[in-house]
């Protein structure tokens, strides 16, 4: 387990007169990205507790672990916080030497010796060369490149070893190829133990490089983003447009890129099955026996593994145990009657509350969720009525009911869905409707993978264009 260095829970800070609500949290070796909504309120305020400039006034306090107060913290921050930022010495007279040694430093005339002897040994002398810092000592500091004077920077904080780097909107003065030269540095300085915070407005550039993303919206901590939520879709769902977006060496699109792929997957008196299923595609796997089904849904949703072959999603290899463990994220389940017990949804909660309870864990501990809340109702709103989002989903008709359970896999937007039967026991009257859903789900980017008995009837009356444009067969 890392050391932990600083966590604020319900941290309430005051910078010019303003409050703010912040959570911290920042172990050694991380990198931990802050998206802010504005750098000139929340950013700066953010970035001032590190420069010591705001103040906590309430909220729990740990520093390397153990409880700590207000004034621990910021006498923390102080002697082992260093903050690189636009701003950069344009003394004529400063040099490398200076910058590094003596900068900000009092020290005693023994501490200067070994301070002088330390950065020049071959240890140090080896970090430089990893670094790319091998300009002279006495190189005046005007003359380095940006690039060079943020690498000297970084080579800085390793040499004081501080525990903490802030670095603040260092996309906005580098170009794209000195910033990647500039985290091959910061990777560096990790590895030796030190955690950076990088604070920026570019989240392409944090997705890269952060383990984690921290979104301050309204002077406030609302919820963190982690790995496998950094292709933008809580952004969506939230009604964020993102910034930033570069258009060089972008990804396939949707239709292009293959979700699905298995080979050789063998279940229990089940011929092996081969086939793919690209982003946006609606796969349909006619099974007239329920054979094929009650295996693969023992797979998916019991305990009953595949004999042999490989499970691959978005490109990696899944065990059954590790496929199960992202069921109901990147995987949905649709089942027949999604009102059974066995089903998607929960009759006594609001529907509201059954969207909350799969989107909220994200959000992390100790993280306000009103706000969150509250985004989440606005934009249900667009699809049902906020009075109906706000009662339990047993008062809902059928009709509504079977509807909100595909719009929660819409909402939720997994990278493949799995539709078991959709149609069986559904009135004719509903099939247009459950087209429309499953159309709405592809459109979005998934992968949907339906399984059931013959559905030619059901294609030649539907007038849905797109559907039938989507659909393909597998294994026909």
């Amino acid at each position: 387990m890392k050391e932990e260095l600083i966590r604020v829970e319900n941290g309430r800070f005051r910078s010019d007169g303003d409050d703010y609500q912040f959570d911290i949290a920042i172990c050694r070796g991380e990198c931990i990205g802050v998206y802010v909504d504005d750098h000139l309120t929340s950013g700066t305020a953010y970035l001032d507790i590190f420069k010591g400039y705001s103040h906590i006034i309430s909220g729990k306090v740990f520093c390397l672990g153990r409880r700590s107060g207000s004034i621990e913290l910021e006498r923390y921050i102080a002697q082992r916080c260093m903050i690189i930022d636009r701003q950069r010495f344009d003394s004529g007279e400063l040099t490398v030497w200076d910058f590094v040694l003596a900068l900000d430093k009092s020290l005693g005339w023994r501490q200067k010796r070994s301070a002088s002897q330390r950065l020049l040994s071959p240890q140090s002398e080896q970090m430089r060369r990893q670094m790319s810092c091998v300009f002279p000592w006495e190189q005046k500091l005007i003359g380095l490149s940006l690039l060079d004077y943020y690498r000297l920077a970084i080579f800085r904080a390793w040499f004081w070893q501080n525990d903490l780097v802030a670095l603040d909107r260092l996309t906005e003065i580098l170009r794209q190829k000195d910033l990647e030269q500039l985290m091959h540095c910061v990777r560096l300085l990790l590895q030796q133990g030190a955690a950076v915070i990088v604070f920026d407005m570019d989240e392409e550039f944090l997705y890269r490089h952060a383990i984690r993303i921290d979104v301050i919206k309204a002077r406030k901590t609302c919820y963190r983003l982690h790995p496998e939520e950094y292709d933008g879709r809580l952004y969506e769902i939230l009604g964020w447009k993102r910034r930033g977006v570069r258009t060089d060496n972008a990804e396939p699109q949707p239709d292009e890129q293959v979700v699905l792929a298995v080979s050789g997957l063998t279940f229990p008196a089940v011929s092996p099955l081969n086939f793919e299923i690209r982003s946006g595609e609606i796969a349909f796997l006619r099974d007239e026996n329920y054979n094929t089904v009650s295996q693969i849904r023992d797979c998916f949703v019991g305990e009953k593994s595949w004999l042999s072959g490989a499970f691959c999603l978005d490109g990696r290899v899944y065990t059954h145990a590790e496929m199960r463990k992202v069921v109901g994220t990147r995987i949905g389940i649709q089942i027949e009657r999604p009102d059974r017990p066995s089903g998607v949804l929960f009759d006594n909660l609001t529907a509201l509350d059954n969207l909350c309870i799969c989107l909220l864990p994200k959000a992390g501990q100790h993280i306000m969720h009103r706000n969150l809340v509250e985004s989440i109702l606005q934009e249900a709103s667009r699809w049902f009525s906020r009075d109906a989002l706000l009662r339990p989903l047993r008062e809902w008709p059928l009709p509504e009911r079977l509807r909100f359970s595909y719009y929660k896999w819409y909402f939720l937007s997994p990278r493949l869905l799995i539709c078991f039967f959709p149609f069986v026991g559904q009135e004719s009257a509903h099939h247009e409707m459950i087209i429309d859903m499953l159309v709405t789900c592809a459109q979005r980017g998934m992968a949907v993978w339906v399984v059931s008995s013959g559905i030619d009837a059901i294609c030649e009356k539907t007038e849905n264009k797109e559907f039938l444009k989507r659909l393909h067969y597998l294994g026909e």
